[in-house]
């Protein structure tokens, strides 16, 4: 470990007396807040960078977002992916928003957030143009080699979101993608998670989301298209309430420049809907499907209170909710006959448990 990771850095403030530091306050409402560290995340094809982007530029216009309050922050979009698409991106945005000049900075290239200089660099560009709301795209590109299952390595990473959100004041905003097993959450180690002031997820709600493997949705309803509704849900809020919950498809435009071919330049950008339009996709959940009995529908609540209470800190084991049921004295009394009950209900929950943690399909 370096020096400057050894360094001792905190300020006492004695009793009696309050430190200098404004509070925490929500620039997005309910959403984003100064001086804290953000993830974004969501399975491929969400819109994650849409979504970022979106947030960015209404923030650097303060403009509403999501029929949101948002007050005016200088934002800055560091796109680690996809670099040659960016203007493209913000001309999307601006098409979609009736806005004539690109209202966020943005910076191309390669970082690496554990080293200090890198660190340093993006500290000073911060501090440059006065901005107070960064988004780095994506998480995974800023730490190239880094394990991302290794909790010591991980928080090295979180840390330097800390640093840069403690030199400059900043909402520090990192977009991250999803495991192999989506309903884990952010991809990497859970302390990820516990570390930061709020967490973003997207989830698309296509006919496979809505209806799962019960519903047998054909392979075109179950493609993620633009059209597609994506339902954005904070998840963790540190300061604050969470399960603030907006939705966006996203629509496509022709930007003005060419490509080798002479043709129109096309991206996407977030088209915000209204709660009204998701009240049909809301009411085709799979509960119907599952044709629970009355004691599979309690145990089904307890595991959806069991998943509530542990959305700041990942997904509950399975033994953690075979210890909820116990302690509500679910099922029957005799251990075989309980064990193969709740062997039949893991099959109609559609419940996987790899690695010991619950997922649901």
């Amino acid at each position: 470990m370096s020096d400057d990771q050894n360094h001792f850095r905190i300020e006492v403030v004695d009793a009696g007396g309050f430190d200098d530091l404004a509070p925490s306050f929500d620039f997005i409402e309910g959403m984003l807040c100064d001086n804290s560290v953000a993830f974004i995340y969501g399975p491929p094809g969400c819109g994650k960078t849409f979504l970022a982007i979106h947030l960015l530029c209404c923030a650097a216009m303060g403009r509403r977002a999501f029929n949101l309050d948002v007050a005016q922050r200088n934002a800055l979009y560091v796109g680690l992916e996809g670099e040659a698409s960016i203007k493209a991106r913000i001309a999307a945005w601006m098409a979609q928003n009736n806005v004539k000049k690109n209202p966020i900075h943005y910076a191309l290239g390669s970082m690496n957030l554990i080293n200090s200089e890198a660190q340093d660099e993006l500290i000073e560009i911060m501090r440059e143009r006065g901005i107070k709301f960064v988004a780095i795209d994506t998480l995974s590109m800023a730490a190239t080699g880094i394990d991302e299952n290794s909790a010591e390595q991980m928080t090295l990473v979180v840390n330097a979101l800390h640093n840069i959100k403690r030199e400059t004041g900043a909402c520090v905003v990192a977009v991250a993608h999803t495991g192999k097993n989506e309903r884990a959450g952010i991809r990497g180690h859970s302390s990820q998670r516990g570390n930061t002031d709020t967490i973003i997820e997207i989830e698309t709600l296509n006919a496979k989301a809505r209806k799962g493997k019960r519903g047998e949705p054909d392979a075109a309803e179950e493609a993620v298209t633009n059209g597609t509704q994506r339902r954005v849900t904070v998840r963790k809020q540190r300061d604050g309430a969470d399960g603030l919950r907006v939705h966006f498809r996203l629509a496509l435009h022709e930007t003005r420049w060419r490509n080798a071919r002479g043709k129109p330049v096309c991206s996407v950008a977030v088209d915000e809907c209204d709660l009204a339009d998701f009240d049909a996709i809301e009411a085709e959940t799979v509960e119907p499907a599952r044709k629970l009995t009355p004691r599979e529908r309690e145990a089904a609540s307890i595991l959806d209170d069991l998943i509530r209470r542990h959305t700041r800190i990942g997904p509950p084991s399975v033994d953690q909710f075979q210890r909820a049921l116990k302690r509500a004295k679910w099922g029957p009394q005799h251990p075989a006959t309980w064990r193969s009950a709740f062997r039949e209900l893991k099959a109609k929950l559609e419940m996987d448990s790899n690695d010991g943690v619950i997922s649901i399909h």
